[in-house]
């Protein structure tokens, strides 16, 4: 019967301690007699937490880490341990006024002497004048108690809310790293395009000087050479001598390529803008025109349709502008159009066996190509120029298969 007494009597302690809360212990100093001791039991039957401290520097540190009030007599503050006791107190973190209970039994003078000590180091003080009765030492602690539990409230509310600053300051920080990488990017990008679009005048001034040329060369060739052998017969009906047929043919010949030049020239002005049903027509075209001095074709080695009217632009100029280059500069006997596929690529290639890129010579970084790169890179693609071992150059334009669709395979033209 007395196990099961001490039984319930040990569970009853342990629930009273579970119900405790953390921080809410009261240190007691009393260095006199067994005041200690006494006011010690006294709150442990009412289920507050308590410690004693014997010698304060062992306790200096929970006390100011986890003190919910300190319960001291007079004695205590006129001890050896009174100056540490009241610069521990200065000591506390702003949030912090810890509760001080003590008890005195002098006059109103020493009442006094102790308010003025110990408030300029706590600023919270309960007086309690001896003898005290059981409820007030009780209320006195429970006040006190209460008191420290908000000041551990604004504690947690002002760490919180320092955490919050700190997590704003971080995200901020990290906000204005991302914003100014991309404003960087940005200014890149503007300047990039600045320098295309003042790429793209001088290509279009180019272009218009090689129409000029061609013009000039070709057809301004064939005409002025229809009015000269035009004149001559002219003259010869003029002066009733006879009048060769061989000139008459030649004049019909020339008149015939006058036409032929005009034609090509007009068909590669109408054919800068393709779409994705006229690309591979386009293609042929392109490489059929009677303008090539050197031999010209088309292979499609895959099955590749074009939905998107911008991409078969975009490929349709590239490809231009690379078989253009090597009918100008390769030296070339033979150009190849081709279009194959490649794990997940489609490959738009122009080969040429001409003379290749001499050693030494950076041709990568021209105009044309940074045209043809940005061409590549509006599309998804990528674009890579290399001199082949045994003779020529390779252009090739390495298409994302998530772009392909539809021309028919396996045709050679």
């Amino acid at each position: 019967m007395r196990r099961s007494v001490d039984n319930d009597a040990t569970r009853d302690k342990h629930a009273r301690v579970s119900r405790r809360r953390k921080g809410e212990c009261v240190f007691i100093i009393a260095p006199v007699g067994q005041d200690a001791e006494t006011m010690a039991a006294l709150l442990d039957a009412e289920d507050f937490e308590t410690q004693i401290c014997r010698r304060l520097d062992e306790y200096s540190g929970r006390i100011t880490d986890g003190a919910g009030a300190l319960l001291l007599t007079e004695e205590a503050l006129e001890s050896a341990q009174g100056s540490l006791l009241l610069d521990l107190l200065k000591a506390q973190p702003p949030w912090s006024e810890l509760p001080l209970i003590i008890l005195t039994s002098g006059g109103e003078s020493r009442r006094a002497g102790l308010l003025n000590v110990a408030a300029r180091a706590a600023g919270s003080v309960t007086l309690l004048e001896r003898p005290i009765s059981t409820l007030t030492l009780l209320r006195s602690v429970q006040v006190a108690l209460r008191s420290r539990r908000r000041q551990y409230q604004v504690r947690d509310l002002v760490t919180q809310l320092a955490n919050l600053n700190e997590m704003l300051e971080y995200r901020v920080r990290e906000r204005t790293a991302e914003l100014s990488a991309a404003n960087k990017q940005l200014k890149n990008e503007i300047r990039r395009r600045k320098g295309l679009e003042g790429e793209i005048l001088e290509i279009s001034d180019h272009e218009q000087q090689r129409i000029g040329q061609e013009l000039h060369d070709g057809l301004c060739q064939h005409l002025t050479a229809v009015a000269f052998m035009t004149r001559g017969v002219a003259l010869r009906l003029k002066n009733h001598r006879v009048i060769e047929v061989e000139d008459l043919e030649r004049i019909s010949e020339l008149v015939n390529e006058a036409a032929i030049d005009a034609r090509n020239i007009a068909r590669g002005l109408h054919r800068l803008e393709v779409d994705s049903a006229g690309f591979l027509p386009a293609l042929r075209d392109l490489i059929s025109r009677e303008t090539w001095k050197t031999s010209c074709r088309l292979e499609v080695k895959t099955n590749v349709n074009l939905y998107d009217d911008a991409v078969a632009s975009h490929l349709y100029r590239l490809l231009r502008e690379a078989v253009i280059n090597a009918h100008k500069h390769a030296q070339a006997k033979e150009i190849v159009v081709e279009i194959r596929q490649s794990n997940s690529e489609i490959i738009f290639s122009v080969t040429d066996d001409g003379i290749g890129i001499p050693a030494g010579v950076n041709n990568f970084h021209g105009l044309g190509f940074q045209i043809m790169e940005y061409r590549a890179k509006s599309i998804g693609a990528r674009l890579q120029v290399e001199s082949r071992k045994q003779r020529g150059t390779r252009v090739s334009c390495y298409l994302p298969q998530s772009n392909k669709t539809g021309i028919p395979a396996k045709s050679v033209l």
